[in-house]
């Protein structure tokens, strides 16, 4: 409808009611009126207006800092003092908790704290490790762990957040510029581990900084909980939901192409 695709949007409802057995009048869409134009946007309006951009950047950040952390701690996890397939184990099997732990908070607490604290708290975990001695395996392996939950947590929540973050013309290419972020940080990732020639803590280190400071950047974004979701790239201040302060901090500005 927002395109100006009525026949197109009718056909889907038909579809939607014969699977769900209802009945649909012909003519329900006729007296629907959009209260916006067709707007033909592309992925270069994510760097050419402001807001998109600051969130981009943002949000790029926390996708490559989630996937570092994530393959960081996988690819070391030999090095921990345990045994690497009892380890392995406990690294897949806490995911399950993570995710639906991650899928619910963000529900009673909002996207931004949930995914400010989960990369804040992994950081912290990989941090923590090195003030651990190495002989005390079992706490190390636990400080991983943990670290491990915060990372799966942080992409389910990078995923619902990021979607929300950017208007529905450009949602699917915000999302995927995001998302590849997080595959650079995968490609990086091993890479770091080649550090530990120079000193043994470097790697760690690395894990461990990078979300944190992706963290500390997450309060920078505006929360969308409870918000309604931006259809076209200029921003209306809402009448209910959280206030316009916390959610429309800037003032958009308009790009005429």
């Amino acid at each position: 409808m927002t395109q100006g695709r009525k026949e197109e949007a009718l056909k889907e409802l038909q579809r939607a009611a014969r699977v769900n057995k209802k009945k649909v009048p012909e003519d329900v869409l006729n007296n629907i009126e959009m209260e916006t134009t067709s707007e033909r946007r592309n992925v270069l309006d994510i760097f050419r207006i402001s807001y998109l951009r600051k969130r981009f950047l943002i949000m790029g950040f926390d996708w490559f800092a989630t996937s570092l952390l994530f393959y960081g701690l996988s690819l070391n996890v030999g090095n921990f003092g345990l045994n690497i397939y009892l380890t392995q184990l406990i690294f897949a099997v806490v995911e399950i908790p993570a995710n639906l732990c991650g899928l619910t908070l963000i529900q009673r607490f909002g996207r931004r704290i949930c995914q400010a604290c989960f990369l804040l708290f992994g950081g912290a975990a990989c941090l923590v490790v090195l003030a651990v001695p190495k002989d005390l395996s079992m706490v190390v392996t636990v400080l991983a762990v943990l670290g491990k939950f915060s990372a799966t947590a942080s992409f389910s929540t990078a995923y619902v957040y990021t979607a929300e973050l950017y208007p529905t013309v450009l949602r699917q290419n915000g999302v995927g510029l995001n998302s590849m972020c997080a595959r650079v940080a995968g490609i990086v990732a091993p890479l770091i581990r080649l550090l530990e020639s120079y000193h043994h803590i470097i790697p760690m280190l690395v894990y461990g900084i990078t979300p944190f400071a992706a963290g500390c950047f997450s309060f920078l974004l505006p929360e969308t909980l409870n918000v309604e979701l931006l259809d076209h790239t200029e921003m209306k201040k809402p009448e209910h939901g959280p206030s316009g302060d916390d959610y429309y901090a800037e003032e958009v500005e308009e790009h005429k192409l």
